[in-house]
């Protein structure tokens, strides 16, 4: 009984120790669940693994169930208090947010018809443009993603280049059907030895959408051709990082970018768009 009791002190000692994190403003906390690891804690709030290691003061990536965890606000949201007599319709109005994207940033609040003075919520931060775009990959069938814009890239055809990642990284099996997220039309289409069977769809005059890694088109995609939003235009692959053919070199995953054409050729970071698209 000494045994079993000491054992329990320490145990109890160990998980407080561990949780007695000291909290800031910047920052909420996370309860860990059973089956979470530090990868699936960061991609609920757009981070990484090693980022809340950093935050977490964490040597190892071990976690308890019941354990807490500092997690940053995702970038994609801001914070707001329900007001006296606020409804989400209200809140919607207020931040001109579409009700649905609102409800579906709150994923917290089991029924959205009930919400009180004082509680606070997720509004979504809107892009500046394209807001009527589609997420390239239907519900359910990808992996949550996190930023993985200008994350540092080793491969390179010589082998002697370290560039920035030009876009986001969504996994998903192969074969996940990929739709277009606006509609324009296709400038290019073929093989990249950096992004494999890709499609860049021209969506108006200063802005190309790019889709890579793909492992097949759909039937009639070809460079010249009208696409809509929401048309299917290929299927999740992982080709490129190499001469045409070459695949299985990474995880399949869809790799989505957005260029503008001035005042140079550059890419912009597509993540924002992508969230709210996913809403």
């Amino acid at each position: 009984m000494k045994k079993r009791m000491k054992q329990l002190i320490c145990s109890t000692a160990m998980l407080a120790l561990i949780t007695a994190l000291p909290f800031t403003a910047s920052a909420a906390s996370y309860t860990v669940q059973k089956n979470d690891t530090l990868w699936i804690i960061g991609t609920k709030y757009s981070t990484t693994a090693a980022q809340l290691k950093k935050l977490n003061g964490l040597t190892s990536d071990s976690l308890i169930i019941g354990q807490r965890l500092l997690v940053p606000d995702p970038p994609e949201f801001t914070s707001a208090s329900v007001l006296t007599d606020d409804t989400m319709w209200k809140i919607a109005q207020r931040y001109n947010v579409p009700l649905p994207k609102l409800i579906a940033a709150n994923p917290q609040l089991p029924d959205p018809n009930n919400i009180w003075t004082g509680l606070s919520i997720r509004i979504p931060k809107s892009p500046k443009q394209y807001l009527n775009g589609v997420f390239p990959i239907a519900k359910g069938k990808y992996t949550p993603f996190s930023n993985s814009y200008a994350e540092a890239r080793s491969w390179s055809a010589d082998g002697t280049a370290v560039r920035a990642h030009e876009g986001v990284d969504i996994l998903a099996p192969k074969g996940t059907a990929v739709y277009s997220a606006m509609g324009g039309t296709i400038v290019k289409a073929g093989w990249n030895e950096y992004g494999g069977w890709r499609i860049t769809v021209r969506v108006d005059d200063n802005t190309e959408f790019y889709y890579a890694h793909l492992s097949k088109y759909a039937t009639g995609i070809k460079e010249g051709v009208k696409v809509a939003a929401g048309q299917l235009i290929g299927y999740v692959g992982s080709t490129g990082y190499g001469p045409e053919g070459t695949e299985g070199k990474f995880v399949t995953h869809l790799h989505f970018g957005i260029y503008k054409q001035s005042p140079s050729y550059h890419a912009i970071d597509p993540y924002l768009f992508l969230k709210w698209w996913s809403l």
